[in-house]
């Protein structure tokens, strides 16, 4: 793959039989590739039968959110290499326009619409709960959303001063203290 993709770099997608062959072959690329390694997608399956009706479990539906979004991302830059399962591939998608479409950027010291936005993470599966703890889940305290992307590691927190972001920063779920200030953000759907 390596050579392939340094000879001729354009997107490839490695599909592996399993999740578990997938997310070793991640760690594979990081290796081989080492500096030079291009940009690196896991597209995860859920782990249902096709046509048995279970919900699905959140960390896997935040992580294809991601992928989808970096697919996104990445178009006209750097060539990703996407790696997957058989059964992730055959598993239905959210479109491309839909995507692209949804995602909202907040930044530092920009107006926004507060009551769009809650009606937007409603429209995208988002949860409201009391905190956020995990991706899908907002909550929203006067002046406050607290936000749960899947784009993110952590959950976003908008301090609004009116309808002007007054800051952004990222906070640990488990402590909701302050980790890193940041001048921008994308929402994604959950």
């Amino acid at each position: 793959v390596r050579n392939l993709y340094l000879h001729k770099p354009r997107p490839m997608v490695i599909v592996l039989p399993k999740a578990r062959e997938a997310e070793k072959f991640m760690g594979d690329l990081e290796f081989f590739f080492g500096s030079s390694q291009p940009p690196t997608i896991y597209f995860p399956p859920y782990h249902i039968l096709p046509f048995k009706y279970l919900s699905y479990h959140g960390q896997t539906a935040a992580k294809r959110i991601r992928g989808l979004f970096e697919m996104l991302e990445y178009s006209g830059f750097a060539p990703p290499v996407i790696v997957t399962t058989s059964g992730a591939i055959v598993q239905k998608v959210m479109p491309r326009s839909v995507m692209s479409r949804y995602g909202e950027l907040v930044a530092e010291d920009e107006e926004i619409d507060p009551d769009g936005l809650i009606y937007k993470l409603n429209a995208g599966g988002y949860r409201r709960s009391m905190i956020v703890e995990e991706p899908g889940d907002y909550s929203v305290r006067g002046g406050i959303i607290d936000v749960f992307s899947p784009l993110y590691d952590n959950p976003l927190r908008i301090e609004l001063f009116g309808d002007t972001v007054d800051s952004l920063r990222f906070f640990s779920a488990t402590n909701q203290r302050t980790l890193k200030r940041i001048a921008d953000a994308v929402i994604s759907p959950a």
